[in-house]
């Protein structure tokens, strides 16, 4: 009896282990069961990879879709829908080799023509993809963006069904990890046209290959919520640790007016929040993670009657003394001395250190005989007051006032400083309202082109209303050279912008970021780039 109750002993420990040993094999055993819960500003303007290009949407695409490589918690490139990828000699073409499971949403397999048709959409004239430009590494893609080739021409092939095949214009070594980016999503070309125009707008029109799906018919109620679950259907190295990914929305779904006390009180585990709010959260016990994002600076309103001068904008810069009022930039800021953010990357290497500078004009002792050259210019004998547009910050204001008083002592007018809070001050500068302000460049991700291309003639948020076809023809040189050469263009149309004051970087802002005490696991992607929730859990 007693050898029979310790064989029964021991064969219960047997089975207990191997269902443990099992269970460390069945990657599909890992899920939580737990509901993860992310503030949104903002409801998505749109599901489409190819389309998107506001946080709120690349935030949810990231967990709904999968690019042949995912970004890791170091921000390389890992596997994605591609297992694998090797290229030539001189990386100037790339071949990936999907997962033989990988699936789509509704258990059809992902193949290499879904990334075809993807990337040939996502360059194609017809489509009029706002982020297209990161895709003219392709081969032939400038020229088929610009209607001079088909998109037939481009260079990415399907060797067979879970092979693809890259070409590019130039050597790009870290190429893998621009295929992360949202543009670079699989769409099925099926699915695309049996939703009639209306592909991403609505739950019914989605079909993604991410760790996560839209929970249903019900699952995304505009401007309220949208409820996402761990997909069945995924493959990728690891599955979905929770097991429903909540998207609340700013508004109507959810108040993040104080968005400190919704991680509190767990009505969110996660939030974008401000630098003041960040150091609340931290001192709570939540955990932040924070990026450099954004240049600040004076930014010129060149469709003024005034600031179209360029003698009158080099006189604003010059005028001033950056120590004095750099000395009251706020607080973890750091001072800029070139428009592009130091760890802008061309082609997987610092920018930066490739490109030189700094470029900003310096302080000039006749700032006020410019003033008067641009006057005259302009046919004008006096300058009318100025009004120079700034955030509601202490900090900020102190340093506006420096430059207010040096501009007083040299050119003798009147300048008036109108502080607005940020909703406000993004309104009006992004409306022409104004004639100088106090003004972030935020890029849409890495990359020269991300900041440079919002200063081109006529371009989608060109908030200086900049048009100069000797800049246009600099940016397009960028394009077409790429490679080594690529660094030396960009650094010539960024000193282009210095030189013409067009915009005259002061201080590099961060992005902040809060999960809650216990919350782990969410790797935060700077600029754009949104969040991966594949890991994250809560204690």
């Amino acid at each position: 009896m007693k050898y029979r109750n310790m064989t029964a002993v021991f064969l219960l420990l047997t089975v207990f282990l191997l269902a443990l040993t099992g269970c460390k094999g069945n990657s599909k055993s890992a899920n939580t069961g737990q509901t993860i819960v992310y503030g949104l500003q903002s409801d998505p303007k749109t599901l489409d990879p190819q389309i998107a290009s506001d946080p709120s949407s690349i935030t949810v695409i990231n967990a709904l879709y999968e690019g042949l490589a995912r970004l890791g918690a170091d921000g390389n490139a890992a596997p994605g829908a591609a297992e694998r990828w090797q290229s030539n000699g001189d990386s100037t073409e790339f071949t990936f080799y999907l997962r033989k499971g990988a699936n789509w949403s509704n258990k059809k397999p992902v193949t290499a023509d879904d990334f075809v048709y993807a990337f040939r959409r996502a360059v194609s004239p017809e489509t009029g993809s706002p982020a297209c430009r990161q895709m003219f590494c392709l081969k032939n893609a400038r020229q088929i963006n610009a209607g001079k080739m088909s998109p037939e021409q481009l260079g990415v092939t399907a060797v067979d069904s879970h092979t693809l095949k890259v070409q590019l214009e130039y050597s790009y070594p870290g190429f893998p990890k621009l295929t992360a980016e949202t543009a670079f999503m699989p769409c099925n070309q099926a699915f695309f046209e049996s939703t009639s125009g209306r592909y991403g707008l609505d739950s019914a029109y989605v079909l993604g290959n991410g760790p996560f799906r839209i929970d249903g018919k019900y699952g995304w109620a505009h401007s309220q919520y949208l409820n996402l679950r761990a997909s069945s259907t995924y493959s990728g190295e690891k599955p979905a640790l929770p097991a429903n990914l909540n998207f609340e929305v700013n508004g109507k779904g959810i108040n993040l007016s104080d968005p400190v006390a919704a991680l509190k009180s767990g009505s969110v585990d996660a939030v974008s929040v401000t630098a003041a709010q960040a150091r609340e959260a931290a001192a709570a016990g939540c955990s932040i993670t924070s990026f450099q994002n954004s240049t600040w600076g004076l930014c010129f309103n060149t469709d003024s009657s005034l600031m179209k001068n360029v003698n009158i904008r080099k006189a604003f810069v010059q005028a001033f003394s950056r120590k004095k009022a750099i000395a009251h930039k706020p607080q973890d800021t750091t001072e800029a001395d070139d428009i592009l953010l130091p760890d802008t990357t061309l082609l997987g290497e610092n920018y930066r250190k490739q490109a030189g500078g700094p470029f900003c004009l310096s302080q000039d002792a006749s700032a006020s005989q410019t003033l008067s050259a641009g006057l005259s210019e302009l046919g004008l004998s006096q300058m009318d007051s100025v009004s120079v547009l700034c955030p509601n910050d202490e900090n900020i204001k102190l340093m506006l006032n420096e430059m207010i008083i040096c501009w007083n002592a040299q050119f003798h007018n009147y300048f008036n400083m109108e502080t607005v809070d940020d909703s406000a001050l993004v309104s009006k500068v992004q409306s022409g309202n104004y004639q100088i302000a106090l003004y972030p460049i935020t890029p849409t991700g890495d990359g020269p082109l991300a900041v440079l291309s919002q200063f081109r003639s006529g371009a989608d948020g060109n908030f200086t209303n900049y048009s100069n076809t000797a800049y246009d023809s600099l940016l397009t040189k960028t394009e077409s050279d790429g490679g080594a050469q690529a660094a030396a263009d960009y650094a010539a149309a960024e000193e282009y912008l210095c030189r013409q004051a067009v915009f005259d970087p002061l201080y590099y802002g961060k992005q902040y970021f809060a999960a809650a005490k216990g919350v782990s696991g969410i790797v935060f992607h700077p600029y754009q780039g949104g969040a991966d929730f594949l890991s994250v859990r809560k204690d």
